[in-house]
């Protein structure tokens, strides 16, 4: 013999709720049908933030486009031709590209993205050239650079997707990356110069990357080093 859960009235056995307060008769020792569906989920999904890549490659646009196209007015309406607006505009176009190319980076796109933001630096350094005529300093300084540094950066990914790089090599061949490139341009800008070949400046930066780099690849191959420097800074 049942009890209602509610009121206490006692419930015959075929009553499904309670005739005074009409409240579903609860059994505890009946046997429950498991595969029956629930009225609410057991586990909620954790809920993940999605990025709208488009709504936010059309907002950087539209924030660019407005100050690009206000320049470039400005300065019809003073001068009567387009002369330090073209600077304006061609670095937010840059800014647009640095902007949403980290958006469409993924495992199958970076090197494609890495072709487009070389190609929109160089010819935005080709714009810069021919407007100043402040000489040619694009084709001999400037391309060359641009294009050892992106064979660098793309070096890095593959050596580091072939997992030939780790969490301590590769910020210490990013390092070395980064001192043999201060160093080529130091030679390419001599080389245009016209003057005697030498060093000046790229030595105070190539020296630090190059000890940092080899401490880092010490610490990297003596195990003993390597587990006390990951208890210490958790890496």
């Amino acid at each position: 013999m049942a009890y209602c859960v509610h009121c206490g009235v006692k419930l015959g056995e075929s009553e499904k709720k309670c005739p005074l307060c009409g409240t579903g008769v609860y059994d505890p020792a009946a046997r429950r049908d498991t595969s029956a569906p629930r009225p609410y989920p057991v586990h909620t999904p954790e809920q993940v933030l999605k990025k709208n890549k488009d709504f936010l490659q059309l907002l950087a646009g539209l924030l660019l486009l407005a100050p690009a196209a206000l320049c470039l007015v400005i300065d019809l309406l003073v001068s009567g031709t387009v002369t330090w607006s073209a600077y304006a505009a061609c670095a937010l176009a840059l800014l647009y590209v640095a902007v949403t190319v980290p958006l469409q980076i993924t495992r199958k796109r970076v090197y494609w993205s890495l072709a487009v933001s070389f190609l929109c630096l160089n010819a935005y350094l080709f714009l810069a050239e021919r407007f100043s005529e402040s000489g040619p300093w694009f084709f001999p300084i400037a391309l060359p650079a641009i294009s050892l540094g992106t064979a660098l950066l793309a070096a890095l990914i593959i050596l580091y997707r072939v997992h030939r790089l780790n969490k301590l090599t590769l910020p210490a061949a990013s390092l070395m990356a980064v001192g043999l490139e201060c160093l080529a341009i130091e030679w390419l800008c001599t080389l245009q110069s016209s003057t005697a070949l030498g060093f000046t400046w790229s030595p105070f930066v190539l020296a630090p990357c190059l000890f940092i780099a080899l401490c880092l690849f010490f610490i990297n191959g003596n195990r003993a080093v390597r587990e006390e420097v990951r208890r210490r800074v958790h890496f």
